[in-house]
């Protein structure tokens, strides 16, 4: 009868260990998940906060840039430089570099195809930016 006793507690003892380690297997497995969860949910976060960090960055130098905007300083260096206004009493000078001769070119099909002007002081430099080519070249072409 002791031998027959013991063989239920056994089984049951058993029973209790698989549960038991069912259990905690699905507690283990659920615990990794979650912790990977949270590992990613803190990775987004952090990136989250850099992207915010850089927002307020840019934020703030547009609102420098906008007050420097309205300052007339900004007013003043964008028409001098940009727009070529001059304060009243000053004169705008406008530097203009001196062109390179143009070597006549050897083909002369190309050169009645695209004709540059020879351009060899500044005067007929000016003379070219506001009426045209010369006379003298309209001739020699």
């Amino acid at each position: 009868m002791t031998k027959k006793r013991s063989a239920p507690k056994a089984a049951l003892a058993q029973f209790i260990a698989i549960i038991a380690l069912t259990i905690s297997i699905f507690l283990i497995v659920d615990f990794g998940r979650r912790a990977a969860a949270n590992y990613r949910v803190q990775r987004e976060a952090e990136r989250l906060s850099q992207e915010v960090e850089l927002a307020r960055q840019r934020q703030a130098d547009l609102l420098a840039r906008r007050s420097y905007v309205a300052s007339d300083l900004y007013v003043e260096e964008v028409a001098r430089q940009e727009l070529k206004w001059a304060s009243p009493g000053e004169t705008v000078l406008v530097i203009m570099p001196t062109p390179e001769v143009v070597a006549p070119t050897v083909n002369p099909a190309a050169a009645k195809a695209s004709p540059q002007p020879i351009v060899q002081t500044p005067a007929q430099a000016w003379w070219h930016l506001f009426v045209g080519p010369s006379p003298a070249q309209v001739v020699s072409q």
